[in-house]
C-alpha cells in the first residue's frame, strides 16, 4: 500500500519552523510500514511547505496525520479535506494526543476515516493490512477507532512495548535531515508520574518504555556516520527516568570516545553522580519542568517533587557546566498573587537563570482540563474546528488564575525583554568557560549567536498577525468543505 505521513504545521508561531526538529513518531511508523513491504512518503509541513496536489504521482491509498493539541489543527484539517477531495478513495487516519483524547469528536468530521490511540505501529500496520486483505477484522484491532452507521466504536487499547528494541530504526532517509535545526532521538516513551497538566496521563496512562543503552549509541553512531551528526536533542518527556540505563548510556559514549554534544529534558531529582556523569558524555543542557516556585502549586499539580529537589539539583548542573533549562506555567487554575510572587522569588534565588514562560493550556483528557470544565473555567471546544482557536487563545490570552491580568501581562513582557540578556548574563556568572571555548572555536561562537538571536525574536506570539492567519485558514477550510459538498 501507498501510505503518505503527514506532520501538519502551523502559521502562527515562526519559532516551529526555526528549531524543527525531527518528525520521530512518523519516522518509526514508516519504518514498520517499510519493513512489512509497504511504499511510504513523509510530509512534513513545519518545514516543507508541499501541497495535497503535489503527491498525485504518488496517489497514496492511506494518508495518516500526526496531530497533537495546538494550532497546527487548522493545517490538518483543511489539508484532510483537500487530500480527500483530490484522493476520494484514500483513507485518512489521524492519531496521536490530539485525537486519541477527543476521537468520538475527531470522527464526526467526515474527512477522517480512522482514528488510532496510543501508539500507532501496531495498529497502523494491521488497519493497513485489512483494508488490502479484510483480515484482521477492524473491531480486532487494538487501539483503533472507527464509524459505522451504527456510529463511533472504540476498540480496547493494545499493549505498548516495553522493550523498544523491537522497533527498526526510524526511517531518517525519508526525510532531508540535513534542514532540521538539530538531529533528534525518542528513546523512551511516557511516564510513571501523575501531573495534572500533562498529556501523559490521558494518552499514556501511566505506560513506560525504553531503547536500551546500547540501541541508543547504535543509532548515534549512526546518524553521526551517515549524517554527519554533531549534537543530539533527546527529544523526550523524560530521557533521564532510568537511571540505570542512564548510565550504561553515559559510559558507553565515554568508553567508545564518541564525540557527541546532546541535550535532554529531566526530572528535577537529579544526583551529582548522575549530572558528573552526564557532563563527561557530552551532556550540555538539560530541560526541568519547575513550572512554579509555590509548594502548595506544585502539590495542586501533583508534580511530586519539591523545591528543595529543584534546587539542589539545578546548582549541580552550573555546578558541572550543563546549561539548566527550566519550565515556568503561568495562569493557573487556583494560582493566587501568593503563588505568583513565590515563583519570582525562586527564580530570583535561583539568580535568575534561563527560562521558558507559558500560559496554562488545559489539554483534553488530563485532570486539570476536568478540572476546569467542572468548574465551569472553560467552555470546552464543541467540534475539532474550535480546537485551534482554544488552544492559540489559552496561550496568548486566558487566564485561568487569580492573579491579575495586569500581572502576567507584565511578566511575560518582562520575559521577552530579557530574553537574551538573561541566558548571557546567567552565563558570565556562573559558565565563563563557555564564552572561552566558542571563542576558540569561530563556527561555534556565531552558531551560538546566530541561533539566540532566531530564538530571541519571536519569543512571544505576534497576536494580531498570528490570529489574522489562523482566521484566514478557518476561510480556507470552510470554501474546501463547501467544494466537497457541492
Amino acid at each position: 500500500m501507498r501510505v503518505l505521513l503527514v506532520n501538519p504545521g502551523t502559521e502562527v508561531n515562526p519559532r516551529f519552523k526555526t528549531y524543527a526538529v525531527f518528525p520521530n513518531g512518523l519516522l518509526f511508523l514508516g519504518a514498520v510500514l517499510e519493513q512489512a513491504g509497504h511504499q511510504v512518503k513523509i510530509l512534513d509541513n513545519v518545514l516543507w511547505n508541499a501541497k495535497p496536489a503535489d503527491f498525485m504521482d504518488f496517489n497514496p491509498e492511506m494518508i495518516g496525520y500526526s496531530v497533537l493539541t495546538g494550532t497546527d489543527i487548522s493545517q490538518a484539517i483543511a489539508q484532510s479535506q483537500e487530500f480527500k477531495q483530490l484522493f476520494p478513495d484514500a483513507k485518512i487516519v489521524w492519531g496521536n494526543v490530539h485525537p486519541s483524547t477527543t476521537p468520538e469528536q475527531s470522527l464526526a468530521e467526515p474527512y477522517i476515516d480512522y482514528v488510532i490511540r496510543g501508539a500507532g505501529e501496531e495498529p497502523l500496520l494491521k488497519l493497513v493490512e485489512h483494508l488490502e486483505t479484510g483480515k484482521p477484522a477492524l473491531d480486532d484491532i487494538p487501539g483503533l477507532a472507527y464509524k459505522d452507521t451504527q456510529g463511533v466504536h472504540l476498540n480496547p487499547a493494545g499493549n505498548e512495548l516495553k522493550n523498544l528494541d523491537e522497533l527498526p530504526d526510524p526511517a531518517w532517509h525519508l526525510i532531508d535531515v540535513s534542514k532540521y535545526w538539530a538531529a533528534s532521538l525518542n528513546t523512551s516513551r511516557g511516564c510513571p508520574f501523575r501531573c495534572t497538566f500533562c498529556y501523559n496521563s490521558a494518552f499514556h496512562a501511566g505506560y513506560r518504555g525504553d531503547f536500551s543503552a546500547e540501541r541508543i549509541v547504535a543509532q548515534v553512531e549512526h546518524l553521526q556516520k551517515e549524517y554527519g551528526i554533531k549534537f543530539i536533542r533527546f527529544f523526550e518527556d523524560n530521557f533521564t527516568f532510568n537511571r540505570k540505563r542512564l548510565h550504561q548510556f553515559c559510559k558507553l559514549i565515554i568508553d567508545k570516545k564518541i564525540k557527541v554534544k546532546w541535550d535532554c529534558e529531566a526530572r528535577a531529582d537529579l544526583s551529582e553522580e548522575d549530572i558528573s556523569l552526564m557532563s563527561r558524555a557530552g551532556c550540555t543542557a538539560v530541560g526541568i519542568g519547575v513550572e512554579t516556585g509555590s509548594k502548595r502549586m506544585l502539590e495542586f499539580l501533583k508534580k511530586g517533587v519539591d523545591l528543595d529537589e529543584m534546587e539542589k539539583s539545578f546548582w549541580l548542573l552550573v555546578k558541572y557546566r550543563v546549561s539548566p533549562r527550566l519550565y515556568i506555567m503561568e495562569a493557573l487554575p487556583t494560582e493566587t498573587v501568593d503563588d505568583f510572587n513565590l515563583t519570582r522569588d525562586f527564580l530570583k534565588k535561583l539568580d535568575n537563570p534561563p527560562f521558558l514562560y507559558m500560559r496554562f493550556v488545559p489539554y483534553a483528557g488530563t485532570p486539570l482540563y476536568n478540572y476546569c470544565v467542572e468548574h465551569k473555567l472553560i467552555d470546552p471546544p464543541k467540534t475539532l474546528a474550535d480546537w485551534p482557536h482554544f488552544a492559540f487563545h489559552s496561550a496568548t490570552q486566558a487566564n485561568l488564575s487569580e492573579v491579575p491580568d495586569e500581572m502576567i501581562n507584565n511578566a511575560f513582557a518582562e520575559y521577552a525583554r530579557t530574553y537574551a540578556s538573561r541566558r548571557v548574563r546567567f552565563m558570565v556568572r556562573h559558565n565563563k568557560r563557555f564564552f572561552l571555548s566558542l571563542v576558540k572555536n569561530p563556527p561555534e561562537f556565531f552558531g551560538a549567536v546566530r541561533e539566540l538571536i532566531k530564538n530571541a525574536l519571536p519569543v512571544m506570539f505576534n497576536k494580531n498577525t498570528s490570529e489574522a492567519k489562523l482566521k484566514a485558514t478557518d476561510v480556507r477550510t470552510k470554501n474546501i468543505a463547501k467544494t466537497i459538498n457541492k
